[in-house]
């Protein structure tokens, strides 16, 4: 008798700052492992946006969509973004996002933070290398915590053109990407800060 067991669901996993660690500055990737049914990026994204069952205070402060030139408008709504990665990974494909967490500081609007971290995220991710970036703004002060406020810059892996989802950047979803988007932030902090 032929064995009916379906293999075990794949995990995603995440790897975090393997280039090394930056203050306020976090570097994640995240990646399928296992060869079973995937449940998609939509549940870990959506928890991102909605991190507790508190209404008031448990939604993100801002969220928003970032395209690259090319991409089909229709892309811009974040449901069917990340819809249609999960439905267009291929099962050989193991890479699924990078995650870049930056910090803001307590002492200054977090709009003027974001814009800067939007400005970074766009340039280097969504302009030169034409991925798709959803930022999500969270503010922990608003639910009494002591943690500081955050951009998350989720990237998702796979470039994004006229025609859909195209070819997965694996130098963004590794060490080398890392470096790579630390080094790209560096002159926008420098700006930031008025270092420059």
């Amino acid at each position: 008798m032929a064995s009916t067991d379906l293999p075990a669901s794949a995990e995603l996993k995440q790897f975090s700052n393997g280039a090394g660690s930056q203050p306020g500055f976090y570097f994640e990737r995240k990646w399928w492992e296992g060869h079973g049914p995937r449940a998609g990026i939509s549940p870990w994204v959506e928890k991102k946006i909605r991190v507790g069952n508190d209404l008031a205070f448990g939604t993100a402060a801002r969220f928003e969509v970032l395209l690259p030139r090319f991409a089909p408008g229709e892309y811009a709504t974040l449901a069917h973004l990340v819809a249609r990665f999960d439905e267009t990974l291929p099962m050989y494909e193991r890479h699924a996002l990078v995650q870049v967490k930056i910090e803001l500081p307590f002492h200054e609007p977090y709009h003027v933070g974001y814009e800067v971290v939007r400005a970074f995220a766009r340039q280097h991710f969504t302009v030169e290398r034409a991925h798709p970036v959803i930022l999500v703004a969270h503010l922990p002060g608003m639910a009494g915590s002591e943690n500081k406020p955050h951009i998350h810059a989720i990237v998702l892996a796979r470039e994004l053109g006229p025609n859909g989802f195209g070819e997965t950047n694996t130098r963004m979803c590794s060490d080398k990407g890392q470096a790579d988007a630390w080094e790209a932030w560096q002159p926008r902090l420098a700006d930031w800060r008025g270092e420059r």
